[in-house]
């Protein structure tokens, strides 16, 4: 068996989100560990993975135009291979083509035989002899459908910036002691990590080749949390109180639930609820970790009921189940599987969970919506459908904004790589706040 190299973690990482429609940060996170690679390698295993994914269709229609048949079913392992060969020979500057030709070959020989290789670097061979200029920072290859509803939802600037480049997603950090201090604590644990502060998340870090987190004697004792400076801006800006009662009717695995638990205080009561059960059981870990006072759980689908909660919430977050096209750098796999019909289909099940939820927020209070998709059909046209109910869109959200940030005209906030920042800037996301009248 061969030793670990960049080039086989890489194929093997495109070969599970292929067969097993795996998250590709998990299964190399996973593949890194076991490889024990260095620094370097490490890093040229996540620029081919995430750089192949992101340009995926593109490579594929590359490769099937050098098969005698073009429709040629090819198995996941040899397309993975031949895909990341490919990124590669276009995409990467200062790699010999020879060496991605011979290890792919040999990689594909241990795996799929001796025939299967000989096809392989027919195919390779041909396309190493083609000069193409090299396109180091290629933009994401979207299909026409999402490039036309990305640029209705956020024009045309915003659509071009949501669509570059990323090359390694860095790790986002929520300090629970002052930042600077989790900062001067983390390089010294450390020193080839890069971290910078979120610019709009107050207590955010970003980092990069920092390992795993949880190995961190800060982690331990509860000094940061492991959250996306976009979502923790999400938590901040619901601007819960001390003493309020709070709800966090998509709570996932307790992220921003913390967050709001934080803000309420001793006196206060935070409830999250989440269809998915095993999902609230991890919040307990959570809250031990941090310290917290363990938090009330309740598994409810609300797209069909509000499982017998009373209407007496002061503020309700609804961070919504959507395409999680925001992520889409992040998780460039998600590109493979999205379909033109599902903005639409997830939209009708936001606005079933939206109308529930806000039934539960009592006179005066407020009802946030938010998504991790940049587009309308999951944003403000839901919003729009709540037109019946005693709610305003108000432009005001329940903390104060940081200085980077800006409602837009139609009463939302958008967040994304377009709003800047450090390493490429934060996910997507769309933000809307809604007062319940008084009467």
């Amino acid at each position: 068996m061969s030793r670990p190299s960049a080039r086989g973690v890489a194929v093997r990482v495109l070969h599970r989100v292929l067969t097993d429609e795996a998250y590709a940060s998990v299964v190399l996170d996973a593949e890194l560990s076991r490889a024990r690679l260095d620094e370097r390698d490490a890093s040229l295993a996540a620029r081919i993975v995430y750089g192949a994914l992101r340009v995926f269709p593109e490579l594929e229609a590359e490769i099937r135009r050098e098969l005698a048949r073009p429709s040629q079913k090819l198995d996941p392992f040899t397309l993975a291979a031949l895909v990341a060969a490919t990124f590669q020979l276009r995409h990467l500057e200062r790699v010999p083509a020879y060496a991605v030709v011979d290890e792919t070959v040999s990689l594909v020989r241990e795996k799929r035989g001796v025939r299967v290789a000989q096809f392989v670097n027919a195919v390779l061979r041909k396309l190493a002899k083609r000069e193409v200029p090299i396109e180091p920072d290629p933009p994401m290859s979207l299909p026409a459908w999402l490039r036309r509803a990305l640029a209705r939802s956020l024009g045309g600037e915003r659509a071009a910036s949501f669509t570059r480049p990323l090359e390694v997603p860095a790790l986002g950090l929520r300090a629970r002691i002052p930042r600077a201090a989790l900062r001067e604590e983390l390089a010294a644990a450390r020193p080839e990590a890069e971290i910078a502060e979120s610019a709009i998340a107050r207590n955010g870090l970003l980092a990069r080749n920092l390992g795993d987190p949880r190995t961190l004697p800060a982690y331990e004792r509860g000094a940061f949390v492991v959250q996306e400076e976009g979502s923790q801006l999400l938590g901040e800006l619901v601007g819960a109180r001390p003493g309020e009662r709070v709800l966090d009717a998509c709570a996932g695995r307790g992220g921003k639930t913390a967050i709001l638990a934080e803000g309420v205080g001793p006196e206060g009561e935070v409830v999250a609820s989440d269809l998915h059960e095993p999902r609230l059981d991890a919040i307990a870990g959570l809250f031990a970790r941090l310290g917290l006072p363990a938090s009330e759980t309740h598994p409810i689908d609300l797209e069909v009921g509000v499982g017998g909660l009373e209407a007496d919430f002061d503020r309700v977050l609804v961070d919504a189940p959507c395409t999680g096209l925001g992520t889409v750098r992040r998780r460039p796999e998600l590109l493979l599987r999205l379909r033109p019909g599902d903005p639409a289909r997830l939209g009708r099940t936001q606005r079933a969970i939206l109308r529930n939820a806000a039934s539960l927020v009592r006179p005066g209070g407020l009802l946030v919506y938010a998504v991790c998709s940049p587009l309308a059909e999951e944003g403000i046209e839901v919003v729009r459908s709540l037109a019946d109910l005693p709610f305003s869109l108000v432009s005001e959200a329940g903390a104060e904004l940081p200085p980077a940030l800006a409602f837009d005209a139609d009463g939302g906030l958008r967040i994304g790589p377009f709003t800047g920042g450090a390493f490429g800037g934060p996910d997507a996301y769309q933000v809307f706040f809604l007062r319940r009248s008084r009467a």
